[in-house]
């Protein structure tokens, strides 16, 4: 899940501090400093890829604003109890609120639970803990929106007729278990898609790329008379492309789902892939940033109805199960991924 800094957005993200001048007075008034600063915690599912460094830097462009320092750090690849590890240090460290992308909800919420009985905040984004585990679930963008828009990317292209697979992430997931349920629901719910069929959700072990690409090929070797794949996630969409890319296969099946666009660029280039979609992670790292400032504060409590501004981005409302929604998902194609620059 993955996206790089929009230049379209830059003037919205340039103003946000200045923006957030009124809700700092009282650090700046204290005459806080970088060595005084409230310290923040991000841990995302795992670091080395883009989307989770694009949150960082726009949870730590806000943090600024802010007044706050923020640490990113986690693990190298995907495990609930090494985030664990990271939540503890955290805890004990000194900090005053942690940003966590769940990499399996169930084993990190009792550490977070934990933390929140010592004092420390927390603010979900990208992946959800169980509620009981934090305070504001930030989602990247609605994840009805995600469902809808996936099927629609694929439907157009294969003539809403025809059978398709689900390459999704590892299944304790929680936004690709959320994302994959409503699709099902959509599929029943539409009359546009009533001609699609879904054969399989199929979740590889791990979240790596040599894991999509293995999974990629037995999907192909299993299902060679489909029309297509609904990828999910950035780090499967993009092992996909290169699989069919590989193989010769781009003009037999469909691929989409959500990717990020500097990853996919030389796929869509080559016309291997025709559609696909994300949003931008730097705007929630800083709607994320913008939640905890309003959880630290006392401002907000992750109650449906209540609301809290985020500079140029304008203002946020809290959903139900205390979530918020970043903003839009964008499709890309041929025609537009120019004019973003990454």
């Amino acid at each position: 899940m993955q996206i790089r800094g929009f230049s379209r957005r830059a003037g919205h993200f340039a103003g946000l501090v200045g923006a957030s001048a009124v809700l700092v007075s009282m650090l700046v008034a204290s005459g806080a400093s970088a060595s005084t600063a409230v310290k923040l915690y991000m841990i995302p599912k795992f670091t080395g890829i883009p989307p989770f460094t694009q949150a960082a830097q726009g949870a730590r462009s806000m943090a600024k604003g802010f007044g706050y320092s923020l640490t990113y750090n986690g693990p190298s690849s995907a495990s609930a109890t090494q985030q664990v590890n990271f939540v503890n240090e955290a805890a004990g460290s000194g900090y005053k609120g942690i940003f966590i992308s769940a990499d399996d909800p169930a084993t990190v919420t009792p550490a977070l639970q934990r933390a929140e009985a010592h004092g420390v905040k927390v603010v979900s984004f990208d992946s959800d803990v169980l509620p009981a585990g934090r305070t504001i679930y930030v989602e990247g963008t609605s994840a009805q929106d995600i469902a809808y828009q996936q099927l629609v990317m694929l439907g157009s292209q294969i003539g809403y007729s025809g059978s398709f697979v689900i390459l999704s992430a590892q299944a304790t997931d929680t936004n690709q278990r959320t994302w994959n349920s409503i699709l099902v629901q959509d599929l029943k719910k539409y009359p546009r898609f009533k001609n699609m069929k879904l054969l399989s959700i199929v979740n590889p072990p791990d979240d790596s790329a040599a894991s999509a690409a293995t999974y990629m090929r037995n999907i192909i070797a299993r299902y060679p008379k489909m029309k297509g794949v609904i990828a999910p996630t950035t780090v499967a969409v993009a092992a996909a492309a290169q699989v069919l890319t590989q193989e010769h296969l781009c003009r037999k099946y469909v691929l989409t789902g959500l990717g990020d666009p500097l990853q996919m660029k030389p796929f869509v280039t080559h016309g291997c892939v025709k559609q696909f979609g994300l949003w931008s992670f730097s705007r929630e790292g800083q709607v994320a940033m913008c939640a905890m400032h309003g959880v630290l504060t006392g401002a907000l409590k992750g109650k449906p109805g209540e609301s809290f501004s985020c500079g140029k981005l304008g203002k946020f409302t809290v959903g139900s199960r205390g979530t918020v929604s970043a903003g839009p998902m964008e499709v890309f194609t041929a025609h537009n991924l120019s004019a973003y620059t990454f």
